[in-house]
């Protein structure tokens, strides 16, 4: 009776844990370029097995990955909205060092750097971007032209393994020398100039998948309901003289 208890548990907290996930990238189903995450855990006979001491591990051991599978490209026509076709993210500086990221959707500030909507600057082969001048246009392989006048080129990375990349915030990923980073050359580079990237979420897929765990934690509350009464009435009523 004591072991199914713990199995329940078991099988309840990573269904818990998905749920916080799925109910996540459901929240960020329309920011741009947000990547999902998803969860996996090993089978329930395994996260069971005793240890040396013959002691239970009612915990499963949770990997948390992101899906970095691209998103739906939406037109916006703004000259400083742009998508990466394909692998890469741009370089963004921050106080706390270099991030990277699939958003695009970037502006002018008052000294004339091309930033973040938060307000970083996104960085080219030279560094900052700075734009003085008239039209801005940014073309397919990533070249920043002011008035016909390319101004710099934008620094594009790739990683060898992006899973090892470190999400922070909803659609920003930082490196620690893990991932094996490597800066796409001109040639490489393929963007759409004047688009968005949309989040990888869909929301069907996620609605369907948060009833279903939904339901499966709610089967385990009640297993334990069930138990826990069963026991009480063993501890309360047995050896009772009818």
């Amino acid at each position: 009776m004591l072991k199914g208890l713990f199995i329940a548990r078991a099988g309840m907290i990573p269904r818990q844990r998905r749920l916080e996930v799925v109910a996540n990238n459901l929240a960020n189903m329309n920011t741009i370029g947000y990547k999902k995450d998803e969860l996996f855990y090993n089978k329930l006979i395994q996260a069971m097995a005793p240890d040396a001491d013959g002691n239970m591990d009612t915990t499963y051991p949770l990997a948390e990955v992101t899906d970095f599978s691209p998103g739906i490209l939406r037109k916006t026509d703004n000259p400083l909205d742009v998508a990466i076709v394909g692998n890469g993210f741009f370089t963004i500086q921050t106080e706390d060092g270099l991030v990277f990221t699939r958003n695009g959707n970037f502006a002018l500030d008052s000294d004339g750097r091309l930033i973040t909507q938060d307000g970083h600057p996104v960085l080219g082969k030279n560094g900052e971007i700075q734009i003085s001048g008239g039209e801005v246009r940014i073309t397919e392989n990533g070249s920043v032209m002011v008035n016909g006048e390319v101004v710099d080129q934008l620094r594009i990375a790739t990683f060898e393994d992006p899973t090892l990349l470190t999400k922070i915030g909803q659609n920003y990923f930082t490196d620690n020398d893990e991932a094996g980073m490597m800066l796409l050359s001109a040639d490489e580079v393929h963007l759409k100039p004047g688009y968005l990237e949309g989040s990888n979420v869909n929301g069907i897929e996620e609605m369907v998948l948060m009833i279903g765990l939904y339901q499966e934690f709610e089967l385990g509350q009640r297993t334990i309901v069930t138990m826990d009464r069963t026991l009480d009435k063993l501890i309360n009523d047995a050896g009772k003289a009818e």
